[in-house]
């Protein structure tokens, strides 16, 4: 990297994208990286289609800098293109949760007496984490990996903010309920 790569904005090296600076593209894409590719495994359908996911979204945006809105962090937006990247690749692949949220929380042990006690190692958590379905891996990435806000996360996956949180909601219930199923089996 670059020593005076983090004193340049995104805005910035998303300006000099638009106007055919290649060293501004490499720069953009050394930055946010390894963040697609985490969103791309997570939120693929498929296994092993994350670099290809990560490839067309850099594509995608060296073609759309000179339509991006002017924001200070380019993620959000790189994510968006990421997300519709796999729509392309992956039509219709977006499942609809119909579980109750009761029936989640039972799973996740809200509603019993146990002490509650899960295995929270790495090891433990990945597990249970790759064992959930891409809506959920792909909402948790979004914002309990990347640290986006909720807003930033609905432009991600273009959802209303309201069914972010009652799927960040739902998902973070699954992934407590795999963590004690896992705390059970061993």
């Amino acid at each position: 990297m670059i020593a005076d790569d983090a004193r340049v904005s995104d805005e910035t090296l998303i300006g000099r994208i638009a106007a055919g600076d290649p060293s501004a593209f490499d720069r953009l894409v050394r930055r946010h990286q390894a963040a697609v590719y985490r969103f791309a495994r997570a939120a693929a359908p498929v296994d092993g289609d994350a670099v290809e996911i990560l490839r067309e979204t850099f594509l995608a945006a060296r073609r759309a800098a000179s339509r991006h809105r002017d924001e200070t962090s380019a993620r959000p937006w790189l994510l968006s293109l990421a997300r519709q990247t796999i729509d392309r690749r992956h039509p219709g692949s977006r499942e609809t949760d119909l579980t109750s949220l009761r029936e989640l929380a039972r799973a996740a042990g809200w509603q019993s007496g146990e002490d509650g006690a899960v295995d929270e190692s790495g090891p433990a958590v990945e597990a249970a984490f790759a064992a959930l379905p891409p809506e959920d891996r792909e909402i948790l990435t979004l914002c309990d990996r990347e640290y986006l806000t909720v807003d930033e996360a609905a432009r991600v996956t273009g959802l209303p903010d309201a069914a972010v949180r009652t799927r960040l909601h739902r998902a973070r219930l699954r992934l407590l309920a795999r963590l004690k199923e896992g705390a059970g089996a061993g």
